[in-house]
């Protein structure tokens, strides 16, 4: 079992995937069995060194998946957060080639004055006609609180 894994939905997901480039820090992690050209379910975390506040961040990234857009995303803000800023995004992607779409809860905050981070959990739909909902309508409330437990500074390897 690899070191750096994260406890979600009852499995261990570890580090599969790490990138430092321009000031973003990301680490992608599956669990066992999956790879990265065949996954069902991923973590993402990400660390934006020096960027200070979420609008630093969140522009830009909207921007890079709003072309995916099946359906507008929700916008969600928690009421108990001890986060300085914190927001989580729900939405559903059509990948570009078509091939599957992807149920992403997205997790963006700041805890400090260093940086803003991000926890992201994928839900990988295969592409067809008909798709089946069920299970993401009756997870997605669970996978939202328990990203939000989650401190991932441990998992960036800093």
């Amino acid at each position: 079992m690899a070191s750096n894994c994260i406890k979600f939905n009852d499995k261990d997901f570890c580090e599969v995937w790490n990138n430092k480039d321009d000031g973003v820090h990301t680490v992608e992690l599956l669990a066992e069995g999956q790879s990265l050209e065949s996954w069902s379910t991923m973590i993402t975390v990400r660390k934006y060194k020096g960027k200070t506040a979420l609008k630093e961040v969140l522009p830009g990234y909207i921007n890079s998946v709003k072309p995916m857009f099946t359906l507008k995303p929700d916008i969600l803000q928690s009421d108990t957060s001890k986060a300085k800023e914190e927001v989580y995004f729900r939405m559903l992607l059509l990948a570009p080639d078509k091939s599957h779409y992807e149920y992403v809860i997205n997790r963006f905050y700041r805890d400090d004055d260093e940086s803003v981070k991000s926890i992201f959990y994928s839900h990988r739909i295969p592409f067809a006609e008909q798709v089946n909902f069920n299970e993401i309508m009756e997870n997605r409330d669970n996978w939202l609180e328990q990203l939000q437990s989650q401190n991932i500074d441990g998992h960036l390897g800093e």
